[in-house]
């Protein structure tokens, strides 16, 4: 069974991907952005915002590089790292430290509020939406007398795959000991 089959029914579920023509409406407003600042959009800028705008994911610099070689664009890394950063400063996007080694970006514009699971042994970044975290987050802004501006809540442990390969590996072991014992060659038996 799969860990969305467990979400409680009452809760919305968050999409990962943006709605249709939402790429275009937040492709408008990096146009609009880049006018302010009066820097052009090349192509380049354009494939690599719609890249991020249409993927739904927390991307790092190397995933929207492959992404977009799988399109038949071919971008520099260095450009994609300036896009990027112009994108967080237009706040169309988000910046990401997973403590991996690198960052990772996502959609910001129009987002609700998520959290993020992440797996220490692949990687792997589960957004999750609960309004029991909200009322908690409410209940100790209350009682500190604080007014909360933004949240950031990043939970790590094993995601579902990673932890049943633990589960078979030291399953696995159990029954190699288990075999051992059995025959007399685990230390203390035998004579």
């Amino acid at each position: 069974m799969s860990p969305s089959s467990h979400a409680d029914p009452a809760v919305p579920r968050v999409t990962t991907r943006p709605p249709h023509g939402c790429a275009l409406l937040l492709m408008d407003l990096f146009r609009s952005y880049l006018h302010q600042q009066r820097l052009p959009l090349t192509r380049q800028r354009e494939v690599i915002a719609m890249g991020l705008f249409e993927s739904g994911e927390q991307l790092s610099v190397d995933d929207l590089a492959d992404l977009l070689r799988g399109r038949g664009e071919h971008v520099g890394k260095a450009t994609i790292y300036r896009t990027l950063s112009l994108l967080v400063q237009a706040e169309l996007a988000r910046e990401l430290d997973f403590g991996e080694g690198f960052k990772r970006y996502e959609l910001q514009a129009g987002e609700a509020r998520h959290d993020h699971f992440i797996c220490t042994s692949c990687g792997q970044v589960t957004r999750f939406v609960r309004s029991v975290v909200d009322e908690f987050q409410a209940t100790i802004a209350a009682e500190l007398g604080y007014t909360v501006q933004s949240r950031r809540l990043e939970i790590y442990g094993l995601c579902s795959e990673c932890r049943a390969a633990v589960e078979r590996a030291s399953s696995a072991g159990a029954v190699t000991t288990g075999e051992a014992a059995s025959s007399g060659q685990v230390r203390g038996e035998g004579g």
